[in-house]
């Protein structure tokens, strides 16, 4: 079963108004979850924070560096469990039976634990979609930001899917943002010198820890691949393995 997984990142601009404080892009999801729907393979979600969490984060300047702001805490995490709710119900109603969690049960010490694969393929086998999404998480010295990227690459090294897809509001990674036929069709180690943008509010990294962390998942073996979530038919050819994006690959490649 783990060697058909999938892994799907939807990211914050797919599933809400990036450029809106806490709106949720309700259409985007009623479609996203159609096309889950149709896709009869075994699949985790993992989904960003968009104007929802990235806009506290950003309001209250928590980015990398650990806060004990209990207040900031809280409305970062409130803001993200609201966002999971509005997701999981649309799914629900469309017939996506999902298992969601925040990302706070599953972490220790900065590590899923082992004992987690266990969890998660028994979850896939009675037919749920486990879901979790980028959150607060508590450290040593203090509360951190655990974005939804890096929840992917761990799951990654923890579970060994056969692919991985970022489903984001572009097509793929531009070599040029401002010239829409500069699309890289691959990426390998990050040697085409790309120009990076990074939107404002958004606290973990924008497009370049994107390419940073597909890179990283590519080099465990991994299929990896960009592609526009708000289009749903490229979002259904990219998850049963059809190259229609950015396309990372490898050292084992």
């Amino acid at each position: 079963m783990v060697n058909k997984l999938t892994i799907l990142k939807l990211g914050g601009s797919v599933i809400t108004k990036k450029s809106k404080a806490l709106t949720f892009n309700r259409n985007s999801v009623e479609k996203l979850s159609k096309v889950i729907k149709k896709f009869n393979e075994p699949l985790i979600i993992v989904h960003g924070a968009g104007s929802f969490g990235h806009y506290y984060a950003k309001r209250y300047g928590i980015s990398s560096k650990p806060t004990r702001s209990t207040k900031h805490v809280v409305k970062i995490r409130d803001s993200m469990q609201s966002l999971n709710r509005k997701l999981v119900e649309i799914f629900h109603q469309n017939g996506v039976d999902t298992f969601s969690f925040s990302p706070i049960y599953m972490y220790h010490n900065r590590k899923i634990p082992n004992i987690w694969k266990n969890t998660l393929q028994k979850s896939i086998s009675f037919d749920l979609v486990p879901m979790t999404f980028g959150d607060v998480l508590l450290g040593n010295n203090g509360f951190y930001i655990h974005s939804g990227d890096l929840i992917v690459y761990d799951l990654c090294k923890l579970l060994n899917p056969k692919r991985v897809i970022f489903a984001s509001n572009i097509d793929g990674i531009y070599q040029n943002l401002d010239d829409n036929s500069s699309l890289v069709p691959i990426i390998k180690n990050n040697k085409n010198n790309l120009k990076f943008s990074k939107i404002n509010y958004d606290v973990t990294g924008g497009i370049k820890t994107k390419i940073t962390q597909s890179l990283k998942i590519a080099n465990l073996g991994i299929e990896v691949q960009i592609t526009n979530g708000l289009n749903s038919k490229n979002l259904i050819k990219a998850l049963k393995g059809e190259h229609i994006g950015t396309l990372f690959i490898g050292d084992k490649h």
